[in-house]
């Protein structure tokens, strides 16, 4: 998502006024890269993708890394981790999912890119989900600066009160951990 963005902000598609305009400076742009106009369409099929998914959908280790300094950092003092950025390094976490199981709907406030509220309608949000799955990976740690069991405490507390993914304030994400043997 983040390359195509970059791509539309660079070729300076948003700028042209015509839609002719618009097709000529993007393959301009995609020429100047080296990108054919058929990757461009692969890349915005990618981007539009509500999960990232590589043959199983699988959740990113900067997911896992995000969702863990969140969890630190409202975490009772007794579990925050110093350093836990330095100390702590996460896979990515494999599920045996192909495809999503649903789409949760609701309505939400509008607002702005700064957070201001820009209507009193609500915007129609669509995610898709993910449901009654294990996912597996793997969560390193440098025992001098970690206790393996203050690890653990702190992943557990992430599952139970925080999750991963989106809507986590309204108690999506949740999960349970089984520490490997």
């Amino acid at each position: 998502m983040h390359r195509l963005i970059e791509i539309t902000k660079q070729s300076g598609v948003n700028r042209a006024r015509s839609e002719a305009n618009r097709r000529k400076a993007l393959e301009e742009h995609l020429r100047s890269i080296g990108m054919t106009f058929d990757q461009y369409q692969q890349l915005e099929r990618d981007a539009a993708r509500p999960f990232h998914v590589n043959g199983t959908i699988f959740i990113p280790s900067e997911k896992v890394m995000a969702c863990l300094a969140n969890a630190n950092s409202v975490a009772p003092s007794k579990l925050r981790l110093d350093n836990l950025r330095v100390a702590v390094r996460a896979s990515d976490f494999g599920t045996n999912k192909e495809k999503p199981d649903g789409v949760w709907e609701r309505f939400a406030v509008v607002t702005s890119g700064t957070g201001a509220k820009l209507s009193n309608q609500r915007g129609l949000r669509r995610s898709h989900f993910i449901c009654d799955f294990a996912a597996t990976g793997t969560l390193d740690h440098d025992e001098g600066m970690v206790k393996p069991d203050s690890l653990l405490a702190l992943v557990r507390y992430a599952g139970h009160y925080v999750g991963i993914g989106s809507s986590r304030k309204m108690g999506w994400g949740r999960f349970g951990v089984e520490a490997a043997p």
